[in-house]
């Protein structure tokens, strides 16, 4: 499911057939009376994007890398991350976490499901009947899920797989290939800090217009990475028009319509 530009922009919930999927507020990121920081947003997204093969081998320790290692290749292509969710109870407790962050429900696991309860109820959780269950995360749409709440976090895949696309011939497809090896390196090579969550909060707080540090914790996050992203756009755009009011644009390059290109969409 691909959000589109304009539910993306918004900051109203997403319904799903099983709940209501919250879209939190730099403020609620950083809440501390409810346990949140910058530190544990960025483990979250960790979680949200992770594999059985990063688990074992970058965050269960050596003993997680000896298991992996033990595992045939058929056993480590055929695991899914659900398999490790309900193998690993730390891992299982911290989805629900995750969950109940992002869900306007009550996220309990049960049965090996993670079920969604009416966010009021105070029942136990041996006393909950069918009335009180919303919609049910089972291995079926668990991916599915992490994949929405990737796309309101931002940190979704937009690369295509290239088994999905058509090419005229085998040097085309050589060609393209080769491009998404650079553009992987040109990635691996940015300076990270530039692009940390608290640096871009503070950049566009102090150039925007109208955000200031006090109204920019009402955002959403991509709110804040539209406008961050809009910003310099409009950098360029200014500085390209104030170079063609002056020498001219002979060559024709001069693009008016810059300041409002879509780059979602593209």
């Amino acid at each position: 499911m691909k959000l589109d530009y304009g539910t993306q922009l918004s900051p109203s919930p997403i319904s799903l057939s099983i709940g209501t999927l919250l879209k939190p507020k730099l403020k609620d990121i950083t809440n501390s009376k409810k346990g949140m920081s910058f530190n544990k947003f960025n483990y979250y997204e960790v979680l949200i994007k992770m594999t059985p093969e990063l688990f074992y081998t970058k965050i269960k320790g050596e003993s997680g890398l000896e298991y992996w290692n033990s595992l045939t290749t058929n056993e480590k292509e055929t695991m899914t991350l659900y398999d490790v969710v309900l193998k690993e109870k730390q891992l299982t407790d911290s989805f629900v976490d995750i969950f109940n962050f992002f869900f306007e429900e009550t996220v309990i696991f049960k049965e090996s499901f993670f079920v969604l309860l009416d966010k009021n109820i105070n029942a136990d959780i041996n006393t909950i009947t069918e009335k009180d269950i919303h919609g049910v995360i089972s291995d079926k749409s668990f991916l599915q899920v992490l994949d929405i709440i990737q796309q309101i976090c931002c940190i979704d895949d937009n690369e295509k797989n290239i088994s999905d696309l058509k090419f005229k011939n085998k040097l085309a497809k050589s060609i393209y290939e080769k491009m998404q090896k650079a553009a992987k390196k040109q990635k691996s090579e940015k300076n990270n800090i530039d692009f940390t969550l608290p640096n871009i909060i503070s950049s566009v707080s102090n150039k925007h217009k109208t955000i200031s540090p006090i109204t920019v914790w009402n955002l959403t996050i991509f709110q804040l990475l539209d406008s961050f992203s809009r910003l310099q756009i409009n950098t360029m755009f200014d500085i390209n028009s104030t170079r063609v009011s002056v020498w001219g644009d002979e060559k024709k390059t001069f693009n008016a319509a810059l300041w409002y290109k879509n780059e979602y969409d593209k």
